[in-house]
Order: structure tokens, then sequence, then C-alpha cells
């Protein structure tokens, strides 16, 4: 198969220009080679032949945050993600080579088969003060990692068992916001499930995937394939839309429905009690929910269930905060700024909470609130909910 036919489908692409005012990077810019048709008109001429391989060609195609808020807008239906990660698959870009060799190695450990070690190793890190050797890494770390011990089965703590869940735990999450996991569990079991964390359960495969490393996303698939190949789950969760995302993209698909765990926990939640709470919480919701995962719930209707919550919302148009996996690491201005225009809000009017269902998305937000001085606590949304449940 010639380079032209394994990107025949950029054609599907008829320059139209509705995906421009959706994109981040050419608002920010005003250069068609930061839009979606622009990057993709980039791509044809150079599986076309008419364009050389360059680092200018290669900066513009890795610049783009792949939110897909172009996607979901697309009356043309254009894979653009797909084929923006195909690109840098058959051209071996990476924009991590940007990184330190400090951070290259901390998300190796981060998504490698030991992350569970580099849970610890991490701890000592902060502990000892090292962090202070990486100020890359330092802005968006938590400022403590908590010990994680999490078991393998869960039971329903209903009285009416409702079925049996297995939980995607992620690579970032289960080392960096073990809380969130906990805190799904915990819900989980009071909506009537059995929830069990697969043992053998791998990386997502994102940033390999965004990264052009096939031959490591098609391992995760396999290792992900077999590790939630049992046929008695009813659906299998995840807490960071990121990681949703990847999995319910998998080619092959698993056989279990990939189900974030808003959408999932919507129809148990009017069974259940909840203690009220005054205070104030911003919902952002990630790209990756927004434009890839999301069935439609309503984050507001359920965080509706702890009366006296004064619940704000952004802007239906808001953009990317610019987190965009290693992207907040390896394009620093571009994740700064637009990261600055998420919080424009937040600033105008404090909130005690930020709510985010995404953890790179929290990550980066967290360490923008830290720098404009703003003490508004970040947690998932089901975090919040399992806080205030009445047991």
């Amino acid at each position: 198969m010639t380079i032209q036919s394994k990107f025949s489908d950029v054609d599907l692409c008829v320059k139209c220009g509705l995906c421009l005012p959706h994109c981040p990077t050419y608002t920010l810019s005003q250069n068609e080679n930061e839009s979606p048709r622009g990057r993709l008109a980039l791509i044809q001429g150079w599986s076309e032949g008419q364009l050389e391989l360059s680092d200018t060609l290669t900066q513009h195609i890795g610049n783009c945050l792949t939110c897909r808020a172009c996607e979901k807008m697309c009356p043309a239906q254009v894979p653009y993600a797909e084929i923006s990660n195909r690109f840098r698959s058959e051209t071996a870009t990476s924009s991590t080579h940007q990184l330190g060799l400090l951070e290259r190695s901390a998300i190796k450990a981060l998504t490698g088969p030991y992350r569970k070690a580099f849970n610890a190793l991490l701890r000592f890190y902060l502990k000892t003060g090292l962090n202070k050797c990486s100020l890359t890494l330092n802005e968006v770390l938590p400022g403590k990692v908590l010990a994680n011990q999490l078991k393998q089965t869960y039971p329903s703590l209903a009285p009416v068992k409702q079925g049996h869940v297995a939980l995607f735990t992620g690579c970032a999450s289960e080392v960096l916001d073990s809380k969130t996991i906990k805190d799904a569990i915990f819900l989980l079991q009071h909506c009537g499930f059995n929830v069990t964390l697969p043992k053998t359960q791998r990386c997502c495969g994102a940033i390999d995937l965004h990264a052009g490393n096939k031959k490591q996303v098609e391992l995760y698939t396999q290792q992900n394939h077999l590790a939630f190949s049992d046929n008695n789950y009813d659906a299998i969760i995840t807490v960071a839309s990121g990681c949703g995302a990847t999995l319910s993209e998998y080619d092959p698909p698993l056989t279990t429905q990939v189900i974030d765990i808003s959408d999932f926990i919507a129809p148990f939640l009017p069974a259940l009690s909840f203690k009220p709470l005054t205070a104030s919480a911003w919902l952002h919701t990630p790209c990756t929910l927004k434009n890839v995962q999301s069935k439609g719930t309503d984050i507001v209707e359920l965080l509706n269930n702890i009366s006296e919550l004064d619940i704000r919302s952004f802007n239906t148009d808001q953009m990317c905060c610019g987190a965009a996996g290693t992207q907040m690491l390896t394009h620093k201005k571009t994740a700064q700024t637009l990261r600055k225009q998420t919080l424009m809000p937040i600033k105008q009017r404090p909130a005690d909470y930020l709510l985010s269902s995404n953890i790179g998305c929290a990550l980066h937000l967290n360490a923008g609130l830290k720098s404009e001085g703003l003490n508004s606590q970040v947690l998932h949304p089901v975090s919040l909910l399992s806080q205030q449940l009445k047991v």
C-alpha cells in the first residue's frame, strides 16, 4: 500500500473552514497551518509527494492538541485525530523529544508495567525535594502522593445488587490520584455493583498513540483485551476521560462497553441520599469527555443531588484547557495561555471547588490555580458525590 493510499481519507476534508473557530491553536495564531484543514492539507501534500518531510511540517502537526472539537462539528465527519496519529506513526515523529531526561523517564515509568513501584519512587521524589531539580514536572505534580493500597475486588454495599463492573484505573490516576479511584469504587458499591480492578490491565496507550508509537499501542491493546475479557462484566468504567476516549476506540473494540463513570451512575443516583453542602463549584468538562466519550449525561444534574451546592458551568464554547496529554509539558506557552483563558471565569468568581473528569486537566488546572493565587480544591465530580453520600 502506498503512502498516498494510506491517507486517502484526507480527501474527505472539503476545506469548508467550519472547524476554524473551534480550533484552539488557530484561534491563538490565526495561522492556517495551525488549523485542522491546514494540517490536513500539509499531510495531503506530504502523502502525495508534493511536500518534503521537514521539521516545520512536523511541528505544525505536533502543535495540535487533539482536542477533537473539529471532529465534533465537521459536516464531512473527517477522522482528524486518526489521520494525525497515523501521520505521526508513519513518520515516527513525537514531541516527547522536547522533554528532559527526567520527564521522559517519568512518563515511561508512569505508563509502563512497573507503575506501582513508581508510586513509591514518586512519593520519595516529592518528600526529599528532588522535584526542585525539574521545574517542568514540579509545576504539575501534586504536593504529595498517597500510598496506593487498592484491592482487586470490592463487594456491593447496596441492599439490592445491580451487577458487576470492571474499573479501569489508568496509570496517571492510579499513581497521582488514587483518591478519585477510591471514591469511584465507593460510589459504585453503593449503587449496587461489585467492582473488580483486573490486575493485568495496562496503560490505555493514549500518550504513545499521539506520539506515533504504534507497536506500543498495539501491545497495550492486546494486554487490555486479555485483562477485560471476562464477559460477566456489565461495563468497563473509566474515571479519566482521556483513558476512556482511547479505550472506547480500540481496534478491535473491547468486548465489554467502555463508559465514563458519570454516564454509568446517572440512573442509580436518585435512589441514594446526599448531605447538603453550602459551597460553590465550577464544573470543567474535558475535551475527551465532551467531544469523544460522553453519552450525553448532564453532570450538573448529577451534582444537583447535593442540595445547597452552587454549581457554575463554563460557556458551551469553552476551548481546550491546554493540558492535552504531554502537551502541557512540551508546548508550555500554548498550554499556559489556554489555561489562563479557562481559569478567567474562576478568577472573576472564585469558588470552593473546581471539578474535572480527567486527571491531566485536573493537574494542569490545579497548577494554574496555584499560580493565580486561587484556593479552589480540584476534585473529580465523583469525589464530591462520594464525599457527600449519606451512608
